[in-house]
């Protein structure tokens, strides 16, 4: 297993050169990417010749030009841009003037921490409900819980937030939970455990919006995987053998349905990660999906490359470890 991790990490170099490389190649060449939509300038009182040559500085920042003004090929951009990467300059943004670095250290730990938590909630959900659907087929709990699972799946994320900021998190009607951000103003007098109980109180209209696609997805995949278990030999056997019906269901149905759900969720990290752009927006949180949307805006072509960048390393990861779950789920998978 050792040698096919190294081998797998070694291969995701070329992956990964690739990936970065087109995803380079659209940003460049993406319309208004050149000026930063107008962010050169510090005003419109500057003089013409005062924005030519700060936008001239800028392109030279950005590998578009040589120091004497010619344009560089893409290919030696793009390269030029990969030898900073290594180098540990990402550069700075264009619009918040820090450097991208510290953007994403800033940003990277807020959305992996409500991802992580939307997941285990998702999880926490679909498991059982999944798993009580199944042994319930064709039963009025599995058609009450199919429907109302296809009817959540059929919410989109852009109106289910709005909905519930319009209703939960406003005056006029039950203001039960804060419109945005993580915390509240006075968490500098707050004790570590009322710290952690106003995050969480923070978070509740963000992760509903995060679980409730997923909760959908997910439970309808577990209730298929565990009726195709159910129909094998090896349940027949087990049953015949005298076996408690929960030691059935544990070490024998649900252990082999085990390799479906970790496919699934190797597929769902990315895909919360893409997500956490319109709930980030819609709540005011600074995570790397509210970076994202604010720098695609406003043309931070630095933001943008470095963005594409850490989704492409998450993206080859959370595959990587989707093999590696495999192998522990299963022994008899095994990678020659």
């Amino acid at each position: 297993m050792t040698t096919y991790i190294i081998r797998r990490l070694l291969l995701m170099i070329p992956t990964l050169l690739g990936m970065t490389f087109m995803l380079f190649a659209v940003v460049r060449f993406a319309p208004g990417l050149t000026t930063g939509g107008g962010q050169f300038s510090a005003g419109i009182m500057q003089s013409r010749q005062a924005q030519k040559q700060e936008q001239q500085i800028m392109e030279r920042r950005l590998h578009l030009v040589d120091k004497n003004g010619h344009p560089i090929n893409l290919v030696m951009q793009y390269i030029l841009w990969l030898k900073s990467t290594c180098e540990g300059h990402l550069g700075t943004s264009i619009v918040y003037q820090e450097p991208v670095l510290t953007l994403i250290e800033q940003r990277l730990p807020v959305t992996l921490t409500i991802n992580a938590i939307a997941m285990a909630v998702i999880y926490l959900v679909s498991l059982p409900g999944g798993l009580i659907t199944a042994l319930n087929q064709g039963r009025l709990i599995d058609r009450g819980y199919g429907f109302f699972s296809l009817a959540l799946y059929s919410l989109p994320v852009i109106w289910l937030g709005s909905t519930l900021l319009g209703f939960f998190a406003n005056p006029q009607y039950f203001n039960w939970f804060p419109s945005a951000g993580l915390h509240s103003t006075n968490t500098g007098n707050m004790t570590y455990f009322r710290y952690i109980a106003d995050y969480l109180y923070h978070i509740v209209l963000p992760i509903v919006c995060s679980v409730y696609g997923g909760f959908a997805f997910l439970s309808k995949q577990i209730r298929g995987s565990i009726l195709e278990n159910l129909q094998q030999d090896y349940v027949r056997t087990a049953r015949a053998k005298g076996l408690p019906e929960s030691t059935v269901l544990v070490r024998h149905v649900f252990r082999n349905s085990l390799l479906n759900l970790i496919t699934l969720t190797g597929m769902s990290l990315p895909g919360l990660l893409g997500g956490s752009v319109i709930i980030e927006q819609i709540f005011s949180i600074n995570g790397m999906g509210r970076l994202a949307y604010t720098s695609t805006l406003s043309r931070d072509l630095p933001v943008i490359q470095d963005l594409a960048l850490v989704g492409s390393v998450l993206t080859l990861l959370s595959y990587l470890a989707v093999d590696i779950c495999y192998h522990l789920a299963d022994p008899r998978v095994i990678y020659d």
